[in-house]
């Protein structure tokens, strides 16, 4: 029998359901080409490699979290269909973030690169020694093939503007009964739903999961980054491990009208733990 949850949960899938590419990280081989978790870059040798400038003043190269191959993912709506994008962010102990400018690419950067160029010289090797790879901390263990599922996601519980569809939902649901805010809905109720919807795993497009409070919320002036470039969550496995502090995650977001003219300058960096 179907519950008030259940109507309301089914109301959401049917408002927000979307394309998304869920990411399955493997220990494979990769080549520079590859689309992967962590290890050396697609980088031509005259491209400036990423860094980030030091409390002390000096400059430390940023490290590569990801990239993907645009050719060997599925087709989803809105973002390229070749070309490489990378995410590269800092090894310190926030790993890049800043709390205050999220936009603000010095501790991270995100590369795109229009045209993967198989002719190109490459950097071969990563510009710090393995020392400081050793000694630094990295939510990533280890370089890690990327393969791609194509399926599709509701809108869960982490997002900043689920608690104002829940609130529609239930209204569309009960007219006869319209209420004004979620403190009037039964907790039995939104509990039931919040259970049923969540963004967890690794994703491109969709929605995410978050541990904290998603930081649209109380950065309005971002409430515009409505597309989840890139989401990397903790995973534990035999062969790997992948650690954002405490069981957490990490998002990339970016306005639609950004990514339709393939501009990168402005994405959204977050990443939060429990």
């Amino acid at each position: 029998m179907e519950t008030p949850a259940d109507k309301i949960v089914r109301v959401i899938r049917e408002k927000t359901t979307t394309p998304s590419i869920r990411l399955r990280p493997a220990k494979e081989k990769c080549s520079l080409y590859n689309s992967k978790i962590g290890g050396v870059p697609y980088l031509p040798v005259d491209f400036p490699y990423p860094t980030e400038v030091s409390e002390e003043g000096q400059e430390r190269p940023l490290r590569l979290l990801a990239q993907i191959n645009f050719e060997e993912i599925p087709s989803l709506e809105g973002f390229p269909a070749t070309g490489m994008l990378q995410f590269y962010i800092s090894d310190g102990g926030m790993y890049g973030l800043n709390f205050e400018e999220l936009t603000l690419q010095k501790g991270f950067r995100v590369i795109y690169h229009e045209k993967v160029d198989k002719e190109a010289e490459l950097i071969s090797a990563l510009p710090f020694d393995e020392e400081r790879r050793d000694k630094e901390v990295f939510p990533v263990s280890d370089e890690l093939k990327l393969n791609f599922e194509l399926g599709e996601m509701p809108m869960g519980g982490g997002d900043f503007r689920f608690d104002k569809l829940v609130l529609d939902a239930y209204n569309e649901v009960y007219p006869s009964n319209q209420v004004s805010s979620l403190e009037r809905i039964s907790e039995e109720i939104t509990d039931g739903v919040y259970d049923q919807l969540e963004g967890g795993g690794h994703h491109i497009g969709g929605y995410p999961m978050f541990t904290q409070i998603d930081p649209r919320e109380y950065h309005e002036n971002l409430r515009g980054h409505t597309v989840l470039l890139f989401q990397l969550d903790s995973e534990e496995t035999n062969d790997y491990s992948i650690l954002w502090g405490d069981s957490g995650v990490c998002h990339f977001f970016i306005k639609p009208e950004d990514l339709a003219r393939r501009d990168f300058s402005n994405v959204l960096y977050n990443w939060d733990c429990y």
